[in-house]
């Protein structure tokens, strides 16, 4: 009989039997609970363990001590490049924790969002970490009041009820439109999809008007391009449109996010124009393909993997009761990586 069929259905009792230990003994082990247990007990334990294949039920676990060692992860939007990167950051810390994941997908939606937090609260996990839709939902003030520890990433509501991660997207978007600036762009356009109570895309639309309002450039109401991603002959016509209003001047297109940059240099790619001699562009993340496409694309580069670990060592510190404060906001510095794009 091979030794897969021998373990499929190894348990506790089965390691304690083979080890010639007691099951108390075998539990402490798997607990790294080692005071008064001897080297011997622990490599002995330990090599059966291997022998047997034994892997510990989680689910056995979490009906003696009340948890299931698994974490809530809620995404606003799993198509995003920025949100694999964020879930990858959340799965190192919680391989190194001993947790599980369990991602729920809400496509932007309010409702989706409510829905899948309720499921997952129903699932019995130990905590949440939500990316949100942006909307300030009543289940917020209802997670607010249970025993749940909750941390949201990239996207900040208002009042501040959880500890939040989040790129520094107000100063380093300040940094981009100043670079414009510098570089005498006349017309700066901030493009972004609808832009609702979403705080990335609220924060980043600020801080270019706050710059250019400094500059004595032109009002705010003058300067947003809302588009429709999945719509891209209109998203050409706006441009074109524009380009033919401000012909006489210097143009730069700011990008809210990789998903719209990416729309954006399709779109200038079909009309054949020159980046930065028809138009500037630039505008958040590449994914690794920026400085690929001539003449290379400026683009402020966040740090989601770093942002998906840190949010998940905040949630299992505050589950762990390690961390007792009141909710803060932790930044990530992103970076503003200059190329051809906005000469």
């Amino acid at each position: 009989m091979s030794k897969t069929e021998v373990t499929r259905h190894a348990t506790i009792s089965a390691v304690a039997r083979a080890a010639g230990v007691s099951t108390t003994t075998v539990s402490r082990y798997l607990n790294k609970k080692y005071d008064f247990m001897s080297l011997k007990t622990r490599n002995r334990i330990e090599q059966v363990i291997e022998e047997l294949n034994y892997r510990p039920s989680s689910l056995a676990r979490g009906l003696k001590s009340k948890k299931t060692h698994i974490l809530g992860v809620v995404i606003a939007d799993i198509e995003n490049p920025f949100s694999s990167m964020l879930m990858k950051g959340i799965n190192e810390i919680c391989k190194q924790q001993d947790y599980h994941m369990l991602i729920l997908n809400t496509d932007n939606s309010i409702q989706n969002e409510e829905e899948g937090i309720r499921s997952l609260i129903d699932h019995d996990v130990d905590a949440l970490l939500i990316n949100p839709t942006g909307y300030f939902s009543p289940i917020y003030n209802e997670l607010k009041s249970m025993d749940l520890p909750v941390v949201l990433i990239d996207r900040q509501m208002d009042p501040c009820l959880f500890d939040t991660v989040t790129s520094n997207n107000y100063e380093i978007t300040s940094e981009a439109a100043a670079y414009l600036i510098k570089n005498h762009y006349s017309k700066i356009f901030f493009v972004s999809e609808a832009i609702d109570r979403i705080s990335t895309r609220q924060i980043r639309r600020k801080a270019i008007y706050d710059v250019l309002k400094k500059h004595g450039y032109q009002d705010e109401k003058d300067n947003t391009l809302i588009i429709d991603k999945n719509r891209p002959l209109e998203i050409k016509h706006q441009l074109i449109q524009l380009k033919q209003l401000h012909a006489d001047e210097k143009i730069a297109f700011f990008a809210v996010n990789g998903q719209v940059l990416l729309t954006l240099l399709q779109i200038i790619h079909a009309l054949r124009w020159s980046m930065p001699g028809d138009i500037g562009i630039c505008g958040y993340d590449d994914w690794g393909w920026g400085e690929l496409i001539p003449p290379g694309i400026t683009v402020i580069q966040q740090e989601p993997y770093e942002m998906g670990k840190k949010s998940a060592e905040l949630l299992i510190d505050r589950l762990e009761g390690k961390r007792v404060s009141e909710p803060e906001l932790v930044q990530i510095p992103a970076d503003l990586i200059i190329r051809g794009s906005t000469d």
